[in-house]
């Protein structure tokens, strides 16, 4: 039986996807209005609201967006890249050092700012040594989904996953993960 809830959040769901889509508002405040209506109509209640804003996993990856802000924004990560790239002089050398370098970062770090602060350095040496930048530019990308696979901080999609466990009680007793317990499938992909 189909309710005004439930078409209500089928309403809200089509909003949000065409919003981030066409860049109609910024992403935060789409999210907010959808939480809003939500809760004005009473599909979520006040609790549920909060619980969500003040979820642990949430302020974390808010956190970690905010130090790769800082990190992308100074110049301490171009100090670091200049002398670590500076001896690459062939495609595969430097191949080997972007992917070990960001596949270390990005377990740590948030992937978009890295992503972003490394753009600029893989473009400027594949125009040096006449190679193709998508020739880097996407191992680059992959470096950086696989390097953050290997830890509990590594992606977004992790920290969620964590909260979801210690959160829900599924298994009582069920610790909620640790920080390298991703690494026995995240590291063999990056060596892979």
């Amino acid at each position: 039986m189909i309710t005004f809830e439930i078409v209500l959040v089928f309403v809200v769901l089509i909003f949000i996807i065409v919003s981030l889509y066409t860049g109609l508002l910024g992403p935060a405040f789409t999210f907010v209005i959808g939480v809003v209506v939500l809760g004005i109509f009473r599909v979520l209640t006040p609790g549920e609201i909060l619980s969500g804003f003040a979820n642990e996993q949430v302020m974390i990856i808010i956190l970690l967006l905010m130090i790769g802000e800082v990190i992308r924004k100074t110049a301490i990560a171009e100090i670091i890249f200049d002398r670590y790239f500076r001896k690459a002089r062939s495609y595969n050398g430097f191949m080997s050092r972007m992917v070990f370098m960001v596949s270390i970062f990005s377990a740590f770090l948030n992937n978009t700012p890295l992503v972003a602060v490394m753009m600029p350095y893989v473009r400027t040496w594949s125009k040096r040594y006449n190679i193709s930048p998508s020739k880097l530019l996407i191992p680059l990308s992959y470096a950086a989904i696989l390097g953050g696979s290997a830890t509990l901080i590594g992606t977004s999609t992790n920290l969620i996953v964590n909260g979801m466990v210690t959160d829900q009680h599924i298994i009582p007793g069920l610790p909620g993960l640790g920080i390298f317990d991703f690494a026995w499938v995240g590291v063999p992909m990056i060596i892979l």
